[in-house]
């Protein structure tokens, strides 16, 4: 199969076949019918002939001019283009050169007819099984019988019937109508001769038409269309090509005019849109390259195609060497990697890493499309060491009295009231020591109120150091201090306050000695509903202390 790859060659060759079929079948159309008209003209004027003898024979024999017959049945051997002229009987012989119709005619009329016999011999001039005859005296009708003979000669035979009519009843037999033939061969070498020039103008003007209807129809078509999309296919290429200034020329104001119109007003929204396109790109390249948080962005493939500079500051590793490691093994939990890239849902929860001294939270997740074709993949990695520095600090100062640097009241009745589940839970000994600062007021009073701070934050200094590590010492308000002691029995607790007592006894601030009281209690020894009623019984227990001269630990079994 042919195959073109212009435009116009192809809309050249399509067009140019409908034309040259439809023209060659016009032609054909029209020379066929010349031909038929040809051959119907020359059919009529045989037809004319042979009926004018058929009328003239039968008017001699009507005008009793019998031996007249002879010479008018040789009158058209001389006619140009006559190739052969008879009058022949129904079986195919000669008639009027014998006396068979004679001797008829005599029998008939008797001595009324009179004739000079002819001493020819009939002859057979066709054959009885004759085409020609046959479908003469089946039809009656006149017919012709075209030949081609050796050299491609053509000629045409007409047989022309010889009707009898009723004056003709008394020298013939009654009920034959037809009596013979006239018998005409002529040549078809001028009608042939005028045939073939008719095939030969035929195909000159085919030639000419063809030759001017495809010149014309290439100039129409490259004119009007293949123009055109030449300019469209140059303006695409440049396009493709990165030159958005093309335009193309309406060259008409028909739909091909109007497609230029359109590539035109296409070209100039790709161009804005284009533009714009590339502004929001510097400007996300801006934020990429520019955010302190690390970014890492995968294709659909999950092959890293973007790394910023704070991803590889972050991560202390190169661009190459983090696409090298792939996307999975960014961090030092592939399992966790590969478990966010799973999630269609993406909420999952950032992860924790510690890398170089720095805390790193790390969201990762898989990009997809509106159908859920997955489009790549896209981790966030934010520095928050400073973040986590700081809430541990407000942490802290939620839960720590600022002038002491113990726990505050708030914090403790969250532990007293979780450490008294656990001993209800285990029966692991839990014990409360109350601590009083013995005749505050009276420092406030007479040596003012920051006096009577420095005594307090002293005080949480030796509670801030004391020895045993799970004692959690709070400020309960104002001058009383708590400590919570778990894993320590009562009597463990009694011996841990009265170092306390001491160590406070031996400070000496602001020139004044300090002194306090404390009272005890402690699970198992003690009966307690709850954390409230423990703390209860170690308030008792200093007040004992206190009514018994300050300066001393009570528990709960002495109170």
């Amino acid at each position: 199969m042919i195959r073109f790859r212009r435009i116009e060659h192809r809309l050249l060759t399509s067009v140019g076949a409908v034309v040259i079929v439809g023209m060659i079948a016009l032609s054909l159309s029209f020379a066929v019918r010349q031909e038929a008209a040809a051959i119907k003209h020359h059919e009529q004027a045989l037809g004319m002939v042979t009926d004018s003898v058929a009328e003239g024979l039968t008017a001699l024999m009507l005008g009793r001019h019998w031996s007249a017959a002879p010479d008018f049945a040789n009158r058209l051997t001389n006619v140009p283009n006559v190739v052969d002229y008879r009058l022949v009987r129904l079986d195919g012989t000669q008639a009027f050169i014998d006396n068979r119709t004679l001797e008829s005619v005599r029998q008939r009329l008797g001595k009324e007819f009179e004739y000079n016999p002819r001493r020819a011999e009939p002859v057979s001039v066709f054959p009885a099984s004759s085409p020609g005859l046959e479908s003469l005296r089946m039809l009656g009708e006149r017919v012709f019988d075209y030949r081609e003979h050796p050299g491609g000669e053509r000629t045409v035979t007409v047989f022309s019937p010889i009707r009898g009519g009723k004056d003709c009843g008394k020298c013939h037999e009654h009920g034959a109508e037809l009596r013979g033939a006239v018998t005409l061969t002529a040549s078809m070498g001028e009608i042939d001769r005028s045939l073939r020039q008719t095939w030969q103008f035929t195909g000159l003007v085919i030639t000419i038409a063809l030759v001017a209807s495809i010149s014309l129809i290439y100039w129409f078509a490259h004119r009007t269309v293949v123009t055109h999309l030449s300019d469209f296919r140059s303006g695409l290429e440049a396009l493709a090509a990165g030159d958005d200034s093309v335009r193309l020329q309406a060259r008409s104001r028909d739909e091909v005019g109007a497609m230029a119109h359109s590539f035109n007003y296409m070209n100039q929204q790709l161009l804005e849109t284009y533009t714009n396109l590339r502004d929001e790109r510097n400007k996300l390249n801006t934020v990429i390259l520019g955010a302190s948080s690390g970014i890492v962005i995968t294709d659909a493939t999950q092959q890293i195609v973007l790394v910023n500079p704070a991803a590889e500051r972050l991560l202390g590793r190169s661009r190459d060497a983090i696409v090298a490691r792939g996307f999975a093994t960014l961090l030092d939990d592939p399992d966790w990697m590969l478990e966010r890239m799973a999630d269609t849902t993406g909420t999952g929860a950032a992860k924790l890493f510690e890398r170089d001294g720095r805390i790193l939270s790390v969201r990762a997740s898989t990009i997809r499309n509106q159908v859920g074709e997955v489009i790549g993949s896209t981790a966030l990695i934010r520095d928050i060491t400073e973040e986590k520095r700081l809430e541990e600090r407000l942490r802290a100062q939620s839960v720590t009295d600022t002038l002491t640097g113990l726990f505050n009241r708030r914090h403790f009745d969250g532990v007293l009231t979780t450490e008294f589940l656990r001993w209800q839970r285990y029966r692991t000994p839990l014990s409360v020591m109350m601590i009083d600062v013995d005749h505050f007021k009276r420092f406030n009073d007479t040596h003012g109120h920051e006096c009577g701070d420095h005594v307090l934050a002293a005080i949480g200094a030796v509670l801030r150091e004391l020895g045993a590590s799970d004692v959690i010492p709070c400020r309960y308000g104002g001058e009383e201090l708590v400590i919570v002691a778990p894993g320590l029995d009562e009597a463990a607790a009694t011996a841990l306050a009265e170092q306390v007592r001491e160590r406070v006894a031996a400070l000496v601030i602001d020139g004044l000695n300090v002194t306090v009281s404390i009272g005890v209690a402690g699970l198992p020894d003690a009966s307690a509903k709850d954390g409230e009623s423990l703390l209860k019984l170690a308030d008792t227990a200093l007040y004992t202390a206190k009514e018994s001269g300050r300066n001393r630990v009570c528990r709960t079994a002495t109170a």
